[in-house]
C-alpha cells in the first residue's frame, strides 16, 4: 500500500503542476498561484494522513485502541490543517478562491481514486 500511496501523492502534486499552468496560462499569474496553492494544500492532507496510517499500524500491533485514536486525532488535525492552510490563502496571500479550491478538489478526488486499489483488500 506505501508504494501505491506514494505514486498518488506524487500525482497530486502533477495535478498541482499542471492545474497552476494551465490556470496561469488561460487566467493569469493569480489564478495559477491560486490553483497551484491548492493542489499543495490537497498534496500536504495526503502527506499528513499517510504519516498518521503508517504511525496507527505501528500502534496496532501493541495497543488497537490506541491506533484508533490516533486515526480519529489525525482526521480532526488534517481537517484543522486544510482550514489554516485555505486561511492563510485567502486571508493573507489573498489568492483566489475558485482555482484554489477548485484544484484543491480535484488533487482528492485523484487521491481516493488512486488509492481504491489499494481498498479492494479490506472489503
Amino acid at each position: 500500500m506505501e508504494d501505491v500511496a506514494y505514486q498518488t501523492v506524487t500525482l497530486q502534486v502533477g495535478i498541482a503542476l499542471i492545474g497552476g499552468a494551465l490556470l496561469y496560462w488561460g487566467l493569469g499569474i493569480e489564478s495559477g498561484k491560486s490553483a497551484f496553492y491548492g493542489g499543495m494544500v490537497a498534496t500536504i492532507n495526503g502527506l499528513s494522513l499517510l504519516r498518521k496510517v503508517r504511525a496507527a499500524e505501528k500502534a496496532a500491533k501493541t495497543f488497537p485502541a490506541k491506533a484508533l485514536g490516533i486515526l480519529i486525532s489525525g482526521v480532526i488535525n488534517r481537517f484543522i490543517l486544510v482550514l489554516v492552510l485555505f486561511g492563510i490563502a485567502f486571508g493573507v496571500l489573498h489568492l483566489s478562491a475558485v482555482p484554489a479550491l477548485a484544484v484543491f478538489a480535484f488533487s482528492q478526488l485523484a487521491y481516493g481514486w488512486g488509492l481504491r486499489r489499494s481498498y479492494k483488500d479490506l472489503l
